[in-house]
């Protein structure tokens, strides 16, 4: 079964493509389709509405069975900010650069800098008009500077830190990734809950 990667950021593509080489799908994007889509704007409220809004939207124009997202870091000496805002609170031109900036510069000097990125995953299947969706966050703290490193259209792993492995997320082996990622084992739960769409 073909299952079709609804996003055009070039670091998600590059996750999934790697998660889920060992399946039984054959992982498409919408340039292997030759489709130009521009991404829907993320409306939701949470993680979950824009994950389903964005698997749902590339799967009614492609009939292909379609894997959307959402996620984002939440801070808790900043209540859980950006959140559902991650890619957009530096306004609407922001870059990579300037979002990493703004949590520095919010956590200038906070002692708490608990944190973790949560992510939502969902498949949305046209001809049942079905979803199956999981959740997955990955406990992090955040730096007082960011690493050297820059994942592209991933920022915020300049400012992850993992105590366990003492490095930046952005500096973690494609092995570390595979243990502790929140997109690599959201990926291993998926592949579980949707078995039942591909034996059908």
């Amino acid at each position: 079964m073909k299952l079709l990667l609804g996003t055009t950021n070039p670091g998600k593509i590059a996750d999934y493509k790697k998660f889920l080489v060992h399946s039984n799908l054959e992982i498409v994007t919408l340039k292997d389709l030759g489709m130009l889509i521009d991404e829907p704007l993320e409306i939701g409220d949470t993680f979950e509405e824009n994950a389903l809004q964005k698997a749902r939207f590339y799967a009614e124009k492609t009939e292909y069975p379609t894997l959307g997202d959402d996620g984002g870091l939440e801070i808790e000496a900043l209540g859980g900010r950006p959140g559902v805002e991650s890619r957009r609170w530096v306004g609407p031109h922001g870059t990579d650069e300037d979002r990493i900036n703004k949590v520095i510069e919010l956590m200038y000097r906070e002692k708490n800098r608990q944190a973790r990125f949560r992510i939502v995953i969902c498949v949305y299947f046209p001809v049942e008009k079905e979803s199956v969706i999981v959740e997955r966050s990955t406990p992090v703290m955040i730096a007082e500077k960011p690493s050297s490193k820059m994942v592209p259209s991933l920022p915020y792993r300049s400012v992850m830190f993992l105590p366990k492995y003492d490095k930046y997320y952005a500096e973690l082996s494609e092995k570390e990734l595979a243990e502790i990622d929140h997109r690599s084992n959201g990926s291993r739960e998926l592949l579980l809950k949707i078995e039942p769409y591909l034996n059908a």
